[in-house]
């Protein structure tokens, strides 16, 4: 059972890029070619910007709980997620664009670090 999760999820990863392209053509040539690659450079400067601020934020919150003596577990997670979202959103395509933003921004992110956090505690066990 668990091996047809991984062929399901290594399928879908596999299938993002494809669609991405396949919806990308009918925007280009809606809106026109140039249009289409500054909308692509676009998102993926205001990704990287949003890495960028949105990184620092998470590492400020893993100082302060590691000086508080606590473990940082969320704001792992939450630098985990932001650096995946970057990734999705400097990948070309509509679909990797929406699935980095909700990454990205701390309103959607949580209930993603939450589904996170709970596979985590179901599969991994962790002695500290």
């Amino acid at each position: 059972m668990g091996n047809q999760k991984m062929v399901v999820a290594i399928l879908l990863i596999l299938a993002l890029p494809i669609v991405d392209l396949v919806l990308l053509f009918p925007v280009g040539k809606y809106i026109g070619f140039w249009r289409t690659l500054g909308l692509v450079f676009g998102t993926a400067l205001l990704g990287v910007a949003l890495l960028a601020v949105q990184g620092f934020g998470v590492y400020r919150k893993a100082l302060n709980e590691l000086g508080a003596g606590r473990i940082p577990k969320n704001q792992v997670i939450d630098g985990l997620l932001i650096v995946i979202g970057a990734v999705l959103i400097l990948l070309p395509g509509p679909m990797a664009d929406v699935a980095g933003f909700v990454l990205l921004f701390p309103l959607t992110r949580w209930p993603v670090r939450g589904a996170v956090l709970r596979w985590i505690e179901q599969y991994i066990y962790i002695n500290i």
